[in-house]
């Protein structure tokens, strides 16, 4: 068996797969169906991490105005734990590099696990307040979700845009 994880784009036959990885992470909430996942097919970026061709993590994340919103995070528990969310982390931050976003901002890291939080302070993910964000940040997450959680943030770039691209 490799321990090798490899990081792709999700497909339609990771559907299935996804649903079930979110519903074991967010227990007792409610659970994203396949027709749901397909959205985020979609409307998101959405990645998975394999091992083996097993799902051992999914990231689904959006970008408004320069800003990158990751809104799903989840791990399979387990020893490749911190090199699965690494891997998808650092997959997702050259995408969002790659559009030039200044920040990466996951939200509701209070209900991902403890070695999850662990994961995202790992690679440089910071809790941040709210109010602390620059205002254009604040805008686009109202823009993007009804509640905003508690916040993890992470820095892409050293200094905002402040001209057009």
């Amino acid at each position: 068996m490799s321990d090798k994880i490899q990081v792709r784009r999700a497909k339609r036959a990771d559907l299935a797969p996804i649903a079930g990885l979110v519903r074991v992470c967010h227990p007792g909430e409610a659970a994203p169906d396949e027709a749901q996942v397909m959205d985020w097919l979609f409307s998101k970026g959405l990645l998975v991490a394999l091992q083996d061709d097993r799902l051992a993590g999914v990231i689904a994340w959006q970008v408004e105005n320069l800003v990158a919103v990751t809104d799903v995070f989840c791990l399979q528990e387990g020893e490749l734990l911190p090199e699965a969310g690494g891997a998808l982390l650092q997959a997702l931050e050259e995408e969002a590099s790659t559009l030039m976003c200044e920040v990466n901002i996951v939200l509701a890291p209070g209900r991902l696990s403890p070695a999850t939080q662990a994961v995202l302070e790992e690679q440089g993910y910071e809790a941040e307040d709210l109010s602390n964000l620059h205002r254009i940040w604040r805008e686009v997450l109202d823009d993007l979700v009804q509640s905003v959680p508690e916040l993890r943030v992470k820095r892409l770039r050293d200094r905002m845009v402040m001209v057009p691209i």
